[in-house]
Protein backbone atom coordinates (compact mmCIF):
# COMPACT_ATOMS: atom_id res chain seq x y z
CA UNK A 1 0.00 0.00 0.00
CA UNK A 2 3.13 2.54 0.78
CA UNK A 3 4.09 2.83 -3.53
CA UNK A 4 0.81 2.84 -4.51
CA UNK A 5 0.04 5.74 -2.01
CA UNK A 6 -2.97 4.18 -0.02
CA UNK A 7 -1.56 4.84 3.10
CA UNK A 8 1.04 7.60 4.56
CA UNK A 9 4.92 6.59 5.55
CA UNK A 10 3.35 7.40 9.30
CA UNK A 11 0.46 5.19 8.90
CA UNK A 12 2.96 2.60 7.55
CA UNK A 13 5.52 3.43 10.11
CA UNK A 14 2.38 2.75 13.17
CA UNK A 15 1.26 -0.63 11.70
CA UNK A 16 4.83 -1.98 11.08
CA UNK A 17 5.60 -1.00 14.64
CA UNK A 18 2.08 -2.36 15.86
CA UNK A 19 2.63 -5.59 14.43
CA UNK A 20 6.19 -6.10 15.28
CA UNK A 21 5.02 -5.19 19.09
CA UNK A 22 2.13 -8.18 18.98
CA UNK A 23 4.34 -10.84 17.29
CA UNK A 24 6.84 -10.36 19.71
CA UNK A 25 3.85 -10.27 22.59
CA UNK A 26 2.93 -13.39 21.17
CA UNK A 27 6.91 -14.51 21.28
CA UNK A 28 7.49 -13.81 24.88
CA UNK A 29 3.98 -15.37 26.25
CA UNK A 30 4.78 -18.96 24.34
CA UNK A 31 8.13 -18.57 25.92
CA UNK A 32 6.93 -17.71 28.95
CA UNK A 33 4.04 -20.87 28.75
CA UNK A 34 6.74 -22.98 27.93
CA UNK A 35 9.31 -22.47 30.26
CA UNK A 36 6.33 -22.33 33.23
CA UNK A 37 5.58 -26.12 32.01
CA UNK A 38 9.30 -26.58 32.38
CA UNK A 39 9.59 -25.73 36.14
CA UNK A 40 6.45 -27.53 36.94
CA UNK A 41 7.93 -30.44 35.33
CA UNK A 42 11.32 -29.67 36.98
CA UNK A 43 13.35 -30.03 33.67
CA UNK A 44 15.40 -28.38 31.64
CA UNK A 45 15.26 -27.83 28.23
CA UNK A 46 17.90 -30.27 27.60
CA UNK A 47 15.85 -32.93 29.55
CA UNK A 48 12.42 -31.99 27.99
CA UNK A 49 14.13 -33.04 24.25
CA UNK A 50 15.94 -36.62 25.62
CA UNK A 51 12.23 -36.78 27.75
CA UNK A 52 14.25 -37.20 30.78
CA UNK A 53 12.33 -36.51 34.42
CA UNK A 54 14.75 -37.38 36.93
CA UNK A 55 14.10 -34.40 39.38
CA UNK A 56 10.58 -34.39 38.94
CA UNK A 57 9.40 -33.90 42.76
CA UNK A 58 5.61 -33.03 42.26
CA UNK A 59 4.77 -29.36 40.96
CA UNK A 60 4.33 -27.95 44.33
CA UNK A 61 8.16 -29.11 45.26
CA UNK A 62 9.54 -28.51 41.44
CA UNK A 63 8.34 -24.75 42.08
CA UNK A 64 9.75 -24.29 45.74
CA UNK A 65 12.88 -25.57 44.15
CA UNK A 66 12.76 -23.12 41.88
CA UNK A 67 12.08 -20.06 43.18
CA UNK A 68 12.62 -20.65 47.08
CA UNK A 69 9.96 -21.48 49.65
CA UNK A 70 8.82 -17.70 49.59
CA UNK A 71 7.95 -18.25 45.85
CA UNK A 72 4.59 -16.84 45.90
CA UNK A 73 6.14 -13.27 46.81
CA UNK A 74 8.83 -13.68 44.19
CA UNK A 75 6.49 -13.07 41.75
CA UNK A 76 5.68 -10.26 42.59
CA UNK A 77 8.75 -8.89 43.56
CA UNK A 78 11.64 -10.39 42.13
CA UNK A 79 14.41 -8.88 44.32
CA UNK A 80 12.96 -10.40 47.47
CA UNK A 81 15.16 -12.85 49.18
CA UNK A 82 13.36 -16.14 48.99
CA UNK A 83 15.87 -19.07 50.54
CA UNK A 84 16.31 -22.30 48.09
CA UNK A 85 15.68 -25.75 49.95
CA UNK A 86 19.05 -27.31 48.63
CA UNK A 87 22.86 -26.34 47.84
CA UNK A 88 22.77 -25.39 44.13
CA UNK A 89 25.34 -28.08 43.66
CA UNK A 90 23.52 -31.35 44.46
CA UNK A 91 19.25 -31.47 43.79
CA UNK A 92 16.89 -34.38 44.72
CA UNK A 93 16.19 -36.77 42.22
CA UNK A 94 12.93 -38.88 42.18
CA UNK A 95 14.27 -42.28 43.17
Amino acid sequence: MLPSGGVSLAQFALAFIADTCVAGALLCGAGLLFHGMLMLRGQTTREWAHGQRLYDLGPWRNVQAALGSRWAFVWLWPFLSSPLPGDGITFQTTD
